[in-house]
C-alpha cells in the first residue's frame, strides 16, 4: 500500500470518537496539543520553496516527502494561527515548485492530491475540487487505496460548497468501489451520505436548525434568541484533540469581538460533566455550553446530523446561516466580516 505524507490530511477530523484522515496521519494527527510554556519548533531555514537536491524526480520527491512530514509534525504542534499560516505556505510552495520543475510525472499527480487534500484542511475548497479531480483523472490502479481518500475529499468539498448531489455521488463511488480499503472511511463517507439530507437543510443562506435547551448554567438557549448578533454555533469536546487544539483561536475572536456582538453556543459532545467544568474553569470559556452527556447523541448534534467534530456554523445578524467549519484566521475574518454588516 502506498504511503501518504502526513500533510495530506492535516484537515483530520474526530468522527465518531477516532481520528480519520490517510494512513500516517491517523496516528500523527492524533498527538496532544502542545503545553502550555512551549513553542512549536520552527520549519527548516531553507527558503519558500526550495527544493532538495537529486537526479530525478522520484529521488527528489522521495527527499521532498521527508522535509514535509517534518513540517506536519511541526503544523500538528503549533497552537498559533500564524505559525500554521506560515507552515501552510511552505509545504504548499514545495509541492507546487516540484509540479512547475517535473509536470507530467507520478510524483507530480501525487502533489496535486496532496495539495488538494491540504487545501481541503485550509478550507479552499474549489482549489482542492481541482486538484483533486486532476489527480483522479491521472491515477492508475496502482493509486486505488489514494483515489478512495481523494473521493472522499472531493464528496467534503462539494458537501461544503452546498453540491449535494454531486456529493452524494461521490460517496456512493467509495462504498461500490473502494469497500476494500479502509472500514472506517467507508463508515464515514455512508454517515456523511445519510446525513446529507440534514445538510440540505443546513445550508448556506438557509435557517440553523431551531432548538430550545438549557445551558449547564441553567439559561435558555436557541438560536433565534441571537438575531441582531453574530452567532457561532460550535460542537466541541474536551477529549477531541483538533477541538481543543483550535480552542485558544476561538477564545481570542470571542475576547476581541463579543464587545461588537459576537456570540457564540458550544454544544459539547462531552460524556464527563466533570471534565467538562473543569475544562471550561481552567481556560476560562465564558459563552455558554449545552450538555447533556449523550456523546455522538446528544441531542442537538443529533438534530443538526453532526458526524465529526470540531463542527462550527456561523450565522449573521438576520440569522442566516453565512458560513460552515471555519476555524483559524479565516473565523476571525468572516466574524469581522458580518459584524460590519448592516441588520
Amino acid at each position: 500500500m502506498k504511503r501518504h505524507i502526513v500533510v495530506a490530511a492535516t484537515a483530520g477530523l474526530v468522527i465518531a470518537g477516532t481520528i480519520f484522515a490517510t494512513n500516517t496521519v491517523q496516528k500523527a494527527y492524533a498527538a496532544e496539543p502542545a503545553k502550555k510554556g512551549t513553542t512549536a519548533a520552527k520549519p527548516a531555514a531553507a527558503p519558500k520553496g526550495q527544493l532538495p537536491p537529486g537526479a530525478n524526480a522520484a529521488e527528489v520527491y522521495g527527499k521532498l516527502t521527508k522535509e514535509v512530514e517534518e513540517l506536519s509534525k511541526q503544523l500538528m504542534n503549533s497552537g498559533a494561527p500564524d505559525d500554521q499560516a506560515r507552515i501552510y505556505a511552505d509545504i504548499e510552495a514545495k509541492f507546487v515548485a516540484f509540479r512547475n520543475r517535473w509536470p507530467n510525472t507520478t510524483e507530480a499527480n501525487d502533489a496535486a492530491f496532496q495539495l488538494g487534500a491540504m487545501n481541503f484542511g485550509m478550507q479552499k475548497y474549489d482549489q482542492s475540487a481541482g486538484l483533486l479531480k486532476e489527480f483522479l483523472g491521472k491515477a492508475t490502479e496502482k493509486e486505488h487505496d489514494q483515489q478512495a481518500y481523494a473521493h472522499f475529499y472531493l464528496a467534503e468539498c462539494y458537501k461544503a460548497t452546498g453540491k449535494y448531489d454531486l456529493a452524494e455521488t461521490e460517496y456512493k463511488l467509495i462504498l461500490s468501489k473502494y469497500p476494500d480499503v479502509n472500514q472506517q472511511l467507508n463508515d464515514v463517507a455512508k454517515g456523511n451520505m445519510q446525513g446529507l439530507s440534514t445538510e440540505r437543510k443546513l445550508a448556506i443562506g438557509g435557517e440553523p436548525v431551531h432548538f430550545n435547551v438549557k445551558s449547564i448554567d441553567g439559561k435558555t438557549l436557541s438560536p433565534a434568541a441571537y438575531k441582531g448578533k453574530v452567532l457561532l454555533i460550535d460542537f466541541w469536546a474536551t477529549w477531541c484533540g483538533p477541538c481543543v487544539k483550535e480552542m485558544p483561536n476561538v477564545k481570542q475572536v470571542y475576547d476581541k469581538y463579543h464587545p461588537k456582538g459576537f456570540e457564540i453556543v458550544g454544544i459539547s459532545l462531552d460524556q464527563s460533566r466533570d471534565r467538562l467544568d473543569q475544562y471550561i474553569s481552567t481556560n476560562k470559556i465564558p459563552w455558554p455550553q449545552y450538555f447533556d452527556g449523550k456523546w455522538w447523541k446528544n441531542d442537538v448534534a443529533v438534530m443538526y446530523g453532526i458526524q465529526s467534530i470540531p463542527s462550527t456554523i456561523l450565522v449573521d445578524k438576520a440569522g442566516k446561516i453565512r458560513y460552515k467549519s471555519l476555524r483559524g484566521r479565516q473565523l476571525e475574518s468572516a466574524v469581522q466580516q458580518l459584524l460590519a454588516e448592516k441588520s
